[in-house]
């Protein structure tokens, strides 16, 4: 079957444990991209994708999935950094997808 992406593609945005990047896509009948996908999928410049890993491994380091962020400050920093990547990974896909950021208050 001939792979036939949507007219606007869909990327999700949010961190999980275990990851590298914290981007990710539904697959549809004629587009299967998997679920979890990484910058060469959308062919991100070297920057974002380091800092997206970045983000990603910050979240890892001080967001315990029990307890939760170790401090309100590492959260909040976390926010401010993923509000600032959401809009250039906007930037740099705009031509072919719509991003959707999943994070935010109820992560804390």
């Amino acid at each position: 079957m001939e792979q036939i992406p949507p007219a606007r593609r869909v990327i999700r945005l949010f961190p999980d444990y275990s990851r590298t990047y914290p981007l990710w896509e539904t697959s549809t009948p004629t587009w299967d991209v998997g679920y979890t996908t990484t910058p060469e999928t959308y062919g991100l410049s070297r920057e974002l994708g380091e800092d997206l890993a970045g983000w990603q491994a910050f979240f890892e380091t001080h967001c315990n999935p029990f307890e939760g962020w170790e401090t309100g400050e590492n959260w909040q920093r976390w926010l401010r950094n993923g509000e600032g990547l959401t809009q250039r990974l906007r930037a740099e896909v705009d031509h072919f997808a719509d991003v959707e950021p999943e994070f935010g208050p109820h992560r804390r």
